[in-house]
């Protein structure tokens, strides 16, 4: 709906509503100054951004990760499909 100005990959509207899964699993990320880190290579936990609808401010911007057993169902959590054009 470009409710808000486009993010750095030109995406709209990407916080709120529900926890986005990621594809990156659950911890550390590597030291110094990292850009776009995306976890370690494997693990049991998948990462959720972004908080849901029942979540205060604090919770709901992308650089908040959550982590969260693939198995686990919930009301809150979801993703949202995006695509770009071809490479």
């Amino acid at each position: 709906m470009k409710g808000k100005s486009p993010n750095d990959w030109g995406l709209y509207d990407m916080i709120g509503n529900v926890w986005e899964w990621c594809a990156d699993w659950a911890g550390g990320y590597p030291e110094g100054g990292v850009t776009d880190p995306t976890g370690p290579v494997s693990g049991s936990d998948r990462v959720a951004r972004g908080g849901g609808w029942g979540h205060d401010a604090p919770y709901c911007r992308s650089a908040f990760r959550y982590k969260v057993s693939p198995g686990i169902r919930a009301g809150n959590l979801g993703f949202r499909v995006a695509f770009g054009p071809e490479r």
